[in-house]
């Protein structure tokens, strides 16, 4: 029988240890960050809501501005993986399944995405370096899966482009009062029937071909 090395689950246990400290802090911080904006808020802020020394928390970042781009950057590896799965999405089950994923992510991280986007409103860095190039993968990807729709026959010709932006504003448009707290978040069962909400939209339009 096989048996791990010791020193490797030390590694392991102390992998775990130090990514939890850093989602404690990171979670601290987001929460912070909506409510007095990233200007306002200071280290020390952010130590005391997560209950940590400030010293401890220069154990894991370097400074503030540490912590929003490791906020950035967890977001966007919890994203990426469902963008890795749904290359191969044919159905439009599958469609929702991708759907129903990247919103609870999404709304399971409200926080995160409203400390980023408010930042992003008054630095370029986070705007350009992380919410434009976001988007601009999501765009790309959807481009890419209506344009091979098209060209097999399952899709009419439609613009690849245009049609990409129609599904991200769609998506945005339905979870955006929740994302944004003014609502509350829908439950497993809602967040499903919203995504097929938006795929039919999407796919099957609101025309029953009475309307001209």
């Amino acid at each position: 029988m096989n048996q791990s090395n010791p020193s490797e689950l030390l590694t392991t246990r102390r992998d775990r240890r130090i990514e939890r400290q850093r989602r404690q802090i990171m979670d601290a911080a987001a929460q912070v960050f909506a409510e007095k904006g990233y200007a306002a808020t200071t280290t020390k802020d952010i130590a005391l809501a997560a209950d940590v020394g400030e010293s401890t928390l220069y154990n894991y970042f370097e400074n503030k501005r540490d912590i929003l781009l490791g906020i950035a950057a967890y977001q966007e590896a919890r994203l990426d993986k469902v963008f890795q799965q749904a290359v191969t999405m044919e159905t439009r089950q599958q469609m929702v399944d991708v759907f129903v994923a990247v919103m609870d992510i999404v709304l399971s991280q409200s926080h995160y995405i409203r400390a980023l986007i408010g930042e992003a409103w008054v630095n370029d860095e986070i705007l350009n370096n992380h919410l434009v190039v976001r988007l601009s993968q999501i765009s790309d990807f959807l481009q890419n899966f209506i344009a091979k729709r098209v060209a097999s026959g399952a899709f009419r010709p439609v613009d690849a482009r245009l049609g990409a932006r129609m599904v991200i504003a769609e998506f945005i448009g339905a979870i955006l009062p929740a994302l944004r707290g003014v609502e509350p978040q829908p439950d497993p069962r809602q967040r499903r029937e919203l995504a097929e909400g938006i795929i039919a939209l999407w796919i099957d339009g609101v025309n029953n071909g009475n309307f001209r």
